[in-house]
């Protein structure tokens, strides 16, 4: 059976870019809507590949002075411009500007020195940018922009919690961000901004047990935050943020033996569809039945070899599902939607 996608749409087969990653790659859009992605490399380096103007890919691009110990977080600002944040080696969180729209990167800059896990980024209601970690005390901690205009930032601040590996969050409906994390008793924690902008974060409330992997938090159509996580059955599971913008829905599986976590991206059709490494360590993806829905399709699979994938849709609305190859070689590949 054909794997299911947007009405007019297709998932093309795997696409070899190349390379030799040690971590997840990470997708972003540039200002003129090419396709950017990070990665760390097998020296320990910050790499990034992106689209030529015919859409195909330009060579690897080494960003000099960028040594990273895991997964980057590239996001793009109001302005056009994409910063990257990292955690060093030595536990430290820096970051790499571009200098000018759709171009090059600047040096690094120490933003914090407590790091102990990797970092992840939004873009808040107003523009200014937020980069949430885990902290060395193993509650999360964050810094964010002090103006609109992304080049200075504020001294990195708690906002408590015991946790395993690194948040998961997103801005949702209301203009809040929601921040999920695997706490330390292997349970789903959440926090949320107290108003829009805020610097303050309500206390974490637990909504659910039994995960095992750091979750995934994507936005559905509706504006409301989805989180996904690998649950203790070895289940893809779902808790879903309510019409209100800060209760969450009782969690529910979709399914599926998977070996990581899943990953989300919203495609076209303002489904989200969902992403995992199956068993057979193939990719596999799962889309919302309808647009805001709360089922979800059975997962069906999209071939390979492959590591932990990571998605994202274009300007088009075509998602494209980025991933390393499983096995000695560690390339990057992915796999995109194409018009039918």
């Amino acid at each position: 059976m054909a794997v299911s996608t947007t009405v007019g749409t297709v998932w093309a087969k795997g696409v070899d870019l190349q390379g030799t990653l040690s971590s997840e790659p990470v997708p972003v859009l540039n200002a003129d809507n090419r396709l950017e992605v990070f990665a760390r490399g097998s020296d320990g380096g910050l790499w990034s590949r992106w689209q030529t103007r015919a859409y195909d890919w330009g060579e690897w691009t080494k960003h000099a002075g960028a040594v990273i110990a895991g997964v980057p977080a590239p996001v793009l600002g109001r302005d056009g411009k994409i910063r990257v944040f990292y955690r060093t080696p030595d536990g430290k969180l820096e970051v790499i500007d571009q200098k000018t729209l759709n171009s090059g990167f600047a040096a690094p800059r120490q933003l914090a020195t407590n790091a102990a896990g990797d970092p992840v980024a939004v873009r808040g209601a107003d523009g200014r940018l937020h980069a949430f970690y885990r902290g060395t005390d193993d509650a999360v901690w964050y810094t964010r922009n002090q103006g609109i205009f992304y080049e200075q930032y504020f001294a990195p601040a708690s906002i408590n919690g015991s946790i395993k590996e690194q948040p998961a969050i997103a801005l949702d409906g209301s203009g809040r961000i929601v921040v999920a994390v695997r706490g330390s008793d292997d349970g789903l924690w959440t926090a949320q901004q107290k108003s829009e902008n805020s610097a303050d974060f309500t206390s974490f409330q637990e909504q659910t047990t039994g995960v095992t992997d750091w979750p995934t938090a994507a936005v559905d159509a509706a504006g409301r935050v989805q989180i996904f996580y690998r649950g203790s059955d070895g289940a893809a599971w779902r808790v879903g943020q309510g019409i209100d913008y800060q209760s969450f829905d009782t969690s529910v599986t979709l399914g599926g033996g998977i070996k990581h976590r899943p990953t989300a991206a919203l495609g076209q059709d303002g489904r989200l569809n969902v992403f995992v490494v199956g068993t057979d360590q193939a990719l596999w993806v799962a889309a919302q039945t309808g647009e805001n829905a709360d089922t979800y399709s059975a997962f069906q699979s999209l071939g390979g070899s492959v590591h932990v994938p990571s998605a994202l849709a274009d300007h088009r609305g075509l998602l494209h599902a980025f991933y390393r190859g499983a096995g000695g070689a560690n390339k990057l590949w992915y796999t995109p939607q194409a018009f039918a």
